[in-house]
């Protein structure tokens, strides 16, 4: 979907107020039968876009990680939370310049678990310059990663 009106509102709403009334109903909305991707790109493992530790002091909810336990759980995948962890503290990516973006974002990750083989799915809320996936995304195949995709609910044109 498009990160416009109606749905940036939901995503705001659920990362603030209530993540149990976007969750329950996310999976529906989007067109995607999770069991057959999952199935035919042989997904080992999902992870949720890492947060840094002190984001969750301003948002109430970690929506990526809500949506990651949710699919994992209704499709009897593994959902490992601490596989990637982002050790750096980085500055908001909607803040910066789309120059500025790329930069914040160096070293600010790091694969905690091994996943020499694995195939990984990512599971984000919001998609805009794609940075961030592309980080942890190199961060899982420079550790042996097989396979990294990734999923979000919606994009935002930059």
């Amino acid at each position: 979907y498009y990160y416009k009106d109606m749905v940036r509102d939901s995503i705001l709403y659920a990362k603030y107020k209530s993540c149990d009334s976007f969750i329950g109903g996310f999976e529906k909305l989007m067109e995607l039968d999770f069991e057959k991707f999952c199935n035919e790109n042989h997904i080992d493992e999902i992870i949720s876009m890492p947060a840094h530790k002190s984001k969750f002091y301003t948002y109430e909810y970690d929506l990526p990680q809500q949506m990651a336990v949710c699919i994992a759980k209704n499709y009897g995948l593994r959902y490992n939370k601490d596989l990637v962890i982002k050790v750096k503290k980085t500055k908001n990516q909607h803040d910066l310049s789309l120059s500025e973006r790329k930069n914040n974002l160096k070293d600010a990750f790091k694969l905690n678990i091994e996943v020499n083989g694995k195939n990984i799915l990512i599971i984000d809320d919001i998609i805009s310059t794609g940075y961030s996936l592309e980080e942890v995304a190199h961060c899982l195949k420079k550790g042996g990663a097989s396979t990294v995709m990734a999923i979000t609910f919606a994009y935002n044109k930059l």
